[in-house]
């Protein structure tokens, strides 16, 4: 009967011994599939904000050249209404030193317009 109990007790603990063993190695097992898994996150984390860290540099950069087209489109409009107006100016000297008659007669007259349009009542003539 001792034999019987030692024979019980050694297969129980050759059964503990397994199971520890098991169970060591599947922790070590789901250890390592964390660490991959975690390993794989980060690397998918990174990878995450480098595309967005390049999308918000081309947008950046996409909005700086459409700031620096639109001031330019703005000097040139600038320039060039600055030149129409320098043409405008010269041209009505042209015209006041070569008619100053006509241009009394067609400023008095422009007044004279202006005048009525705002004082807003009818005209007496």
């Amino acid at each position: 009967m001792i034999k019987n109990i030692e024979r019980t007790k050694d297969g129980v603990d050759s059964l503990i011994d397994r199971t520890r063993d098991a169970v060591i190695t599947a922790t070590g097992r789901a250890e390592r599939g964390v660490e991959v898994t975690a390993e794989r996150v980060v690397k998918g984390t990174h990878a995450a904000s480098e595309r967005v860290r390049g999308g918000a540099d081309k947008a950046a950069r996409g909005a700086h050249r459409g700031v620096e087209g639109a001031a330019e489109s703005i000097d040139r409009g600038y320039v060039r209404a600055r030149a129409d107006l320098a043409r405008a100016a010269a041209a009505t000297t042209d015209y006041v030193t070569h008619n100053p008659g006509k241009a009394v007669l067609l400023a008095a007259s422009a007044g004279f317009l202006l005048g009525m349009l705002v004082r807003r009542r009818p005209c007496p003539v």
